[in-house]
């Protein structure tokens, strides 16, 4: 890769950082007006419709990052480079920028998940895991374990 190539596929990472950026928040933004706030209310709601909130909320966050990832892939660089690097650059961006630009803006999603994590599955992982110590130090226990009311 000579030096000017090196500069134009710079400038289509950067491009595409910014590309992907934007997506994602505007993503981010329309998901959050779409779906109930992590509060008190939802958290009242039933299990059933906890689960579907979320599972809804991340099957609508897989499509349009399938989609939107698909469409710029085939799209033409910004700039003009080899295939390959096109790809690369692509598929590098995508992985990072994109989710980030999400994910950054999505705290209601991470708190629902984590609510749902600890309120129906955590006490599972109580029972049969120890609660206590570390592998690294050999000190494993079980015993009750304190667990914020979340």
């Amino acid at each position: 890769m000579n030096w000017k190539e090196t500069g134009f596929v710079t400038l289509n990472a950067a491009i595409l950082a910014v590309a992907y950026t934007i997506i994602g928040v505007v993503l981010s933004f329309v998901l959050h007006y779409l779906f109930d706030e992590y509060n008190e209310n939802w958290k009242k709601r039933s299990t059933l419709y906890q689960v579907a909130d979320v599972s809804v909320e991340i099957s609508l966050l897989s499509v349009i990052a399938f989609w939107s990832i698909h469409v710029i892939e085939i799209s033409p660089p910004f700039i003009p480079v080899r295939k390959q690097l096109d790809l690369l650059v692509d598929g590098y961006i995508s992985g990072i920028f994109y989710i980030f630009a999400v994910f950054v803006f999505m705290d209601d999603l991470t708190d629902k998940l984590k609510y749902i994590f600890k309120k129906n599955i955590s006490p599972i992982f109580e029972i049969t895991f120890p609660t206590h110590g570390s592998i690294v130090d050999m000190n494993l226990s079980y015993g009750s374990r304190k667990t914020d009311k979340d």
